[in-house]
């Protein structure tokens, strides 16, 4: 569903640009401004999708945003909208692309085995940056995990999870998983913790994830979503059994620039290791080199 969704937004976005390039056609303009013209709209069109989703949680939550430097939100949300089309290129080809898993251990592989979970609306195509990380320094085996259905709560999504983890620490000689999680994958990891048998999950590092919720679900009804938004009961339930007292080692990757997560101390987490980024969008944690270095030393420590 995510390749379809994604593939659809690239259409639109094409498509308006034909027709922007076909008005200005009609209008007498040059090739040169024409280009121009259908190069700026097409980055108008990504600016407004980073900026539309911090734009409407503080609207759901004014106040949320305490000492705003425009600087480095400016430079969250550019680096966001990049980030954005990479994503719907990365979605949309993934039917026609091989698995980005490395399923199995080789003499070459260290046998750390890791799961990667998405975050909402997307699919595994988006940790392809993290993955070339993970096969150069022979980190394995690997699994890049799509939730379906897209719109599903998140414990229906825990149990595609934990069938995943047990094959992949089966397919490791039993050993303990980590799991590196990206935005609502953060709560599905942490779900899956709580229902695993001891010692399948042995570590979690979570980019972006919104422990404590974000505005920007209170706008929606899909039941996953819901789960998010500050407040919520399974949310609220979540985190009183394991702030705190997580039980494994737990680290919190997150930018207090994401437009996604506000506020952005949401990412924290009791008993976790937290490390803050600047200038850095809620997409954008997926492949700046910034943070994947910081994943890899994690992974490697």
């Amino acid at each position: 569903m995510a390749a379809s969704w994604s593939a659809s937004a690239l259409a639109a976005q094409l498509l308006l640009a034909a027709g922007l390039a076909a008005a200005l056609a009609a209008a007498g303009s040059s090739g040169l401004a024409l280009a121009a013209w259908v190069l700026l709209e097409l980055c108008a069109f990504a600016l407004l999708l980073a900026v539309a989703p911090l734009a409407l949680a503080l609207w759901k939550a004014p106040g949320q945003l305490p000492r705003i430097r425009a600087g480095w939100v400016a430079r969250a949300v550019c680096a966001d909208a990049l980030a954005f089309e990479a994503a719907l290129g990365r979605m949309a080809l993934e039917p026609w692309r091989a698995p980005p898993d490395s399923p199995a251990v080789t003499a070459a592989t260290l046998a750390r085995p890791v799961l990667l979970i998405h975050g909402f609306a997307c699919s595994r195509a988006v940790w392809r940056p993290l993955l070339a990380r993970l096969r150069a320094a022979g980190v394995g085996p690997t699994r890049a995990v799509s939730l379906e259905p897209l719109h599903a709560g998140i414990e229906t999504h825990v149990a595609q999870v934990l069938r995943v983890l047990e094959a992949l620490a089966a397919g490791s000689g039993g050993g303990t998983v980590t799991i590196v999680a990206h935005s609502m994958g953060g709560l599905v990891a942490r779900a899956a913790l709580r229902r695993a048998r001891a010692g399948l999950i042995g570590r979690i590092i979570t980019l972006g994830a919104p422990h404590h919720g974000t505005a920007l679900a209170c706008w929606f009804p899909w039941p996953g979503v819901r789960q998010m938004c500050p407040g919520a009961s399974w949310l609220e339930e979540l985190n009183a059994c394991q702030e705190g007292r997580l039980g494994i080692p737990v680290t919190t990757l997150y930018s207090l620039d994401d437009n996604y997560i506000v506020p952005a101390a949401s990412a924290r987490l009791e008993g976790a290791r937290a490390i803050e980024f600047r200038g850095l969008g809620h997409l954008s944690l997926l492949d700046s080199p910034r943070v994947l270095r910081q994943v890899m030393s994690e992974l490697l420590a």
